[in-house]
């Protein structure tokens, strides 16, 4: 059985600035307004036989787009950018381009890049994180859609188990 939730309609959107370190395009400063959809494959268990009450999957991935939410976010695991906090300011560094900004209006996600099939992955990790902790175990897998906008955006399947 699949559940599945529409970010656009169901109010799992957040707006965010970053740079695709790099590219032509995309490797200014720029922002989004984000929606993420989700959609979660497995058994139907529990009390209600449910595959997972709406109201804890809605939580989950509103939890994570706030923490997004009017932040620039910035890849921690990316090879060619540099980075140092000092004084609450966070400084980076990529190639001849230098940048400062407070440090409470950036995150720093454990990604290579800050494309959307990077946040897409992101995004799975933590969903999945989160329903292991609230000890979930019949969920096969999870995907995830990070839209940039309507008409585009990156899709990503993170398998739990194997599907039956």
């Amino acid at each position: 059985m699949m559940l599945e939730l529409n970010g656009l309609h169901a109010g799992l959107r957040f707006s965010s600035a970053h740079i695709v370190f790099g590219h032509p395009t995309c490797g200014v400063i720029h922002g989004h307004s984000y929606y993420v959809d989700v959609k979660l494959y497995g058994e139907r268990a529990g009390e209600f036989n449910f595959v997972c009450d709406f109201k804890i999957i809605k939580k989950i991935v509103k939890e994570i787009c706030d923490k997004l939410d009017h932040k620039l976010i910035l890849p921690k695991n990316h090879d060619k950018v540099y980075y140092e906090l000092r004084d609450k300011t966070l400084y980076f560094k990529y190639e001849n381009k230098e940048y400062s900004i407070p440090v409470e209006d950036v995150i720093l996600l454990p990604i290579p890049s800050t494309t959307a099939e990077d946040l897409a992955v992101y995004f799975a990790d933590e969903i999945a994180n989160s329903l292991k902790n609230l000890g979930f175990s019949n969920i096969n897998w999870i995907e995830v859609s990070i839209n940039e906008g309507i008409g585009q955006g990156a899709c990503y399947r993170k398998y739990l188990k194997e599907v039956k």
